[in-house]
Parts: C-alpha cells; structure tokens; sequence
C-alpha cells in the first residue's frame, strides 16, 4: 500500500483536529455564553428526538434535527469477507484486507484505526474508533461543537442526527464533505461520517469513517459503521 506519511501521524493528525476542533468552539461558545452549567446525567435516556423534552433545557438547544445526508443503520450479523474485531470497548466487523493500527491517546486509551488502499494516498480510506473514557460531556453537546467549528470553517454540508444503536444510551450522527487542509491537505474532497455513541455518563465510544469521496461506498465504510457496537 503507497502511503506519503505513516498512519500512525495520519491518524494523530487527523484526531489532532477533532480535539483542536472541540476545545475551539467550547472557547467560543464559553465567550459568547452560549452555554454555561454542569453536564447532564444520561442515565434515565435513550437515543431519539423523542427523548428531547427529557434533557436539561441547556442540552435542548443542542440535540440535533436535522436529516442523515445517508441512512446509517446498526446491522446484524457478519458481511461476507470480513473479520470481527473486539476490544475493550467496542465490536465490529471489518474487512480481511484492513489493516490494523493501535495509536496510544492522552487519556491511557488505545485509538484503533483500520486503513484499506486508496486511490490517493493522501486521502487515505480509514475507520478509527477512539475511546473517551472520561468524557465530562456528553455526546449531544460534543457533537455540537464539532458542528460549530465546521461552520466556522465555512462547512454548510454537515448533517447532525439523532440515531438510535446498540450498546448506547444514545447515539448521535454527523456527515459531510470536506478537503482537507494542515497535515491531511489535499486537493480532493473527502467524505466523513462519525458516530458518537454514549455508552454512559462518562464513557463515549467515537467511531470516524473517512475516504476520498468517491470511494466512501465502494470501501465499505457505511457497512463497517453499521456494524459497530461500542461497550462499557
């Protein structure tokens, strides 16, 4: 497989914005007093816009409304041509020509990437399944944050929904396009899907799918995602 950098720096550089991403809208959102206050248990909730009218009202101005750009559903059993992987806090099926990458995080977890060949070696074709066991919030207002950084970015293709899946108290989706910039630069556009799943009050199990546009489906990136299942 043809790749300009290791994975390990790809996949470092690419989890490197998200956190970079995150702490930058809390920032703003901290300046502008968008949102002040504790973090809500999620125990007694499940996954659903339903579920809306049961969150702290500073968490209802959060959750999402808006349409899957692509329907993403949990899925069961094993695809054809695949293996399963189980870690500590997670399960999935992947396909046999993957391959595997543990990356040690700040937080004493392991990040598990999986890579297959890409067409452009820049944008690599990748599933990456980062834990964070000490969340001190939830997924509802993480992913909001990751929605207002891409638009401060000037992203208006982002899709932010409310899913519902095994294994989590609730699950949210975000979809978009993109073309990388820093360390990921590139001049093809690449296609993200990432699913935040709150296994509990602490403890939210990200999985990021992410390939050149036009080898998202082929790769099977959707079938792998809908085959995750994160655990505590």
């Amino acid at each position: 497989m043809l790749r300009t950098r290791p994975p390990a720096v790809v996949i470092a550089a690419r989890i490197a914005q998200v956190v970079k991403g995150l702490r930058t809208a809390r920032a703003r959102r901290r300046a502008t007093a968008l949102t002040v206050g504790v973090l809500l248990s999620m125990t007694a909730c499940s996954s659903g816009p339903d579920n809306a009218a049961k969150l702290d009202p500073r968490l209802q101005q959060m959750v999402p409304t808006g349409t899957a750009t692509a329907a993403l559903t949990a899925r069961d059993g094993q695809p054809a041509e695949t293996r399963q992987v189980t870690s500590k806090y997670f399960s999935m099926y992947v396909p046999a020509n993957f391959q595997e990458t543990s990356v040690p995080m700040a937080n004493g977890e392991q990040m598990v990437a999986f890579d297959a060949p890409s067409s452009n070696p820049a944008t690599p074709v990748r599933v990456a399944v980062v834990p964070d066991s000490k969340a001190k919030t939830t997924a509802i207002e993480q992913s909001y944050d990751v929605e207002l950084t891409q638009q401060s970015k000037g992203l208006k293709n982002l899709t932010r929904t409310m899913v519902k899946w095994p294994g989590a108290q609730s699950a949210v989706l975000l979809q978009w396009t993109e073309t990388p910039a820093g360390a990921l630069a590139t001049d093809e556009p690449q296609r993200n899907a990432q699913l935040m799943a709150q296994v509990n009050d602490h403890l939210i199990v990200n999985i990021l799918a992410f390939a050149p546009a036009g080898e998202f489906d082929t790769a099977g990136l959707a079938t792998i995602v809908e085959t995750f299942r994160p655990r505590a």
